[in-house]
């Protein structure tokens, strides 16, 4: 037992250095429909790209900082992990960053899980899981977005 009086419920949100904030910002919201958002004060130099369900709830956060030098290697990180409800939406994601050109692996089963990693504009890996694959199809991210439109 540890003397810790708290106990962790979650990750607030993950920050990323970027190139370019704009160009990160659009892989964010193009490839797997985040919000950007800005922060609070106005800063030019950060944004927040957050996860919006159909709930309205915002969920998550990534958070934009430009400032990552050119020809800067990712040292010491390995990948950011996001969730989806099916198997379906690990395949439409999958789909939407092959369209754009985004550099990405195809989706497969991995301990349990269906998953597939892209790759944004600085380099970082973005896992996007399914790990309850009893969702219906009919759930997927294209047609919620399709709907939202």
């Amino acid at each position: 037992m540890n003397d810790v009086c708290t106990t962790l419920t979650g990750i607030g949100h993950v920050e990323l250095r970027v190139h370019s904030l704009d160009e990160s910002a659009a892989f964010y919201r193009d490839v797997l429909g985040l919000v950007r958002r800005q922060v609070a004060p106005p800063n030019d130099k950060v944004c927040l790209c957050v996860g919006v369900p159909a709930s309205g709830d915002e969920t998550f956060s990534i958070v934009l900082t430009e400032g990552l030098p050119l020809g800067t290697e990712i040292a010491g990180f390995d990948h950011v992990s996001l969730t989806v409800p099916s198997g379906q939406d690990v395949r439409d994601i999958h789909a939407i960053a092959a369209r754009l050109g985004v550099q990405c692996t195809s989706p497969r089963m991995f301990d349990g899980a269906y998953q597939t990693f892209l790759f944004d504009p600085n380099g970082y890996k973005i896992e996007v899981v399914a790990k309850n694959l009893g969702n219906p199809a009919g759930n997927s991210l294209a047609r919620r977005q399709s709907a939202a439109r």
